[in-house]
């Protein structure tokens, strides 16, 4: 009598096994949805918080003069491009533009040639109190541009370097200097010495193998120190308000002056401001397939 009970239990269990199994395969599969509708309606709302500004930006300088600033906001109206035309016949508007190409473009190639030698050697040769330099290098991040742009102006005033490119261009590698060294530094330790022995062993000199192995293998990171570089110089106005006056104006400080103390123009304004955005997106596509990489900063390299 046991035995016969046991075996309709068996027999119950196998029955009711296939029901369970898909059941809780339903169960999976339920949750695995509503885990993915969640994260992508995370995504779409950071998306819409993160690009909205963007939107405003951009559709506030294809508003007429009289609607840029009405409120409540026209959220239907006809693009113009008033502002552009504006700002495109406003010389100097142009000058402070090529300002800034020429002078932040001059930095970000200088602050490479300086600091990916700079951080070479400091990855490959056995150098004096390395940490210390280390971190006098970086000690030159630490303090606040506020705290240092006094000293720069009187430098500057002695050395005839007030209101000029050449003085602005120094000041851009100033403050990139440390971020290159520091960045390409750890760049230099992901790649392994062996294939610079390798090279040697082939008959090329250390510099050949630095310029052949190590640079081609570093180059996710020269162009995203590069990017960086480019962005913390493009971007910077406090420099550029004490240390230039009218010849190195650069375009933050022109976008600036739209602000009056009495009325700000916000459709020129905004037209500015996303003609400063233009160089950026346009430097960032160029070097987009970099960027992941280089972000990592040289732990995909590393054996």
């Amino acid at each position: 009598m046991a035995s016969q009970n046991q075996s309709q239990t068996q027999s119950q269990s196998q029955s009711q096994s296939p029901v369970d199994t898909g059941s809780q395969r339903l169960d999976k599969d339920t949750r695995e949805t509503l885990v993915s509708v969640a994260r992508h309606g995370l995504l779409l709302v950071w998306s819409f918080v993160v690009l909205f500004p963007l939107y405003w930006l951009a559709s506030m300088s294809l508003k007429p003069p009289g609607e840029a600033n009405a409120l409540p906001p026209d959220w239907l109206f006809l693009p113009t491009v008033y502002n552009y035309i504006q700002l495109a016949q406003d010389g100097a508007f142009l000058a402070a533009f090529a300002n800034s190409v020429v002078m932040v473009s001059a930095s970000v190639v200088l602050v490479l040639l300086i600091g990916v030698p700079a951080a070479y050697v400091l990855s490959r040769y056995d150098i004096p109190m390395e940490r210390d330099v280390l971190v006098w290098i970086l000690s030159s991040r630490m303090l606040p541009p506020i705290a240092v742009v006094i000293p720069f102006f009187v430098i500057f005033r002695e050395l005839n370097l007030f209101d000029s490119r050449i003085g602005m261009v120094f000041m851009y590698v100033s403050i990139n200097l440390s971020l290159v060294v520091w960045v390409m530094k750890a760049f230099f330790d992901g790649i392994p010495e062996t294939l610079e022995e390798a090279a040697r062993v082939d008959g090329a000199t250390r510099f050949q193998g630095f310029r052949k192995v190590v640079l081609p293998a570093a180059k996710p990171g020269i162009f995203s120190v590069a990017i960086i570089s480019f962005i913390f110089a493009w971007i910077e106005l406090l420099f550029g308000l004490v240390l230039t006056n009218f010849k190195a104006v650069p375009v933050t400080l022109f976008v600036y002056s739209f602000i009056g103390s009495r009325s700000i123009e916000w459709g020129m304004l905004a037209a500015a401001s996303m003609a400063m955005i233009l160089p950026v997106v346009v430097f960032l596509i160029a070097v987009n397939k970099y960027l992941a990489a280089g972000l990592s900063f040289g732990v995909v390299i590393k054996e």
